[in-house]
């Protein structure tokens, strides 16, 4: 009797080799394995399996050019158009999560994008987006819990991705709204509170039981397994929202700009540090500004 996680393997491998992106999504999709709408996943995926096809590319052992190869193919779309750098960053983003998935099924052992220079994500010169297109993010990403209380832990507090991913409830006080960050107790604004909350309950939290906060403090705020999990959540809903992808370091910068009410606010420890960190950012938002 063959094993179901060898015929899963099976079927996932022969699914990559013939370039049946229907398959591949829709059942790595299905077990949980692969985030986002399968539709897109899957248009993400087609000028990477189509190119891969022509040159002969084994995606599973991919060649020792590989990182040269798919560079191209990630510059042009199927009709051969130059492709935006949004719609590049959001193919290498799919590629990576459908590596990981393939990783943590044990089809593949290591990575084949180790060291891949993706398109850049953003560029520090680049003008922040607006206070009306954040809040429009914000307010897009509410049926997403756990994103909506991210993108606040980004943009109203600066937490930094890395901290953000490693998050634990235990660092959440929810009857004083504070946030434990490395060294700091930042107080929470309003509505990140409360985003915090709603995701401490779906975790298991329940004020009426006081046990059960000791019971969910060692869990995992987030679900996301790395920075690009968020990315490419982020890049689904900014999509959905007709809005251009704003990657985790602008709502960070962004918060200096929106959201600047104290040192330990934002995790600082240092004020006088703070201060010319905020004077600096408030300075570069006013250039853009003019």
């Amino acid at each position: 009797m063959v094993h179901p996680a060898d015929d899963l393997a099976r079927s996932l491998t022969n699914a990559l080799h013939t370039g049946d992106l229907d398959t591949l999504v829709t059942t790595l999709h299905a077990h949980g394995r692969l985030q986002g709408r399968p539709a897109q996943l899957i248009s993400n995926l087609r000028p990477i399996t189509t190119a891969a096809q022509r040159d002969y590319v084994s995606l599973l052992r991919p060649p020792a050019d590989f990182h040269a190869w798919l560079s191209e193919v990630l510059l042009t779309n199927a009709d051969g158009t130059p492709a935006k750098p949004n719609t590049r960053t959001s193919r290498v983003l799919t590629l990576r999560a459908l590596y990981r998935a393939l990783r943590q099924l044990g089809i593949i052992t290591g990575d084949p994008l180790l060291d891949f220079h993706a398109p850049p994500a953003e560029r520090r010169s680049d003008p922040l987006p607006t206070r009306e297109t954040l809040e429009t993010l914000i307010r897009a990403a509410r049926t997403d819990p756990a994103l909506h209380a991210a993108l606040l832990l980004l943009w109203q507090h600066a937490v930094p991705i890395t901290t953000l991913l490693r998050l634990t409830w235990d660092a959440f006080n929810p009857h004083a709204r504070t946030l434990l960050r490395n060294d700091v107790v930042s107080p929470l604004t309003p509505e990140t509170a409360t985003a915090l909350e709603r995701l401490h309950h779906r975790a298991g939290y329940d004020p009426l039981y006081e046990d059960t906060l000791d019971a969910v403090a060692s869990k995992r705020m987030f679900p996301y397994d790395s920075q690009d999990a968020l990315r490419l959540r982020i890049l689904h809903v900014t999509r959905d929202a007709e809005l251009p992808f704003i990657p985790p370091g602008t709502l960070r910068r962004a918060a200096l700009r929106d959201h600047a009410r104290s040192a330990t606010h934002l995790g600082y420890l240092n004020a006088t540090h703070y201060d010319r960190v905020v004077q600096f950012a408030q300075s570069i938002a006013q250039q853009e500004g003019s």
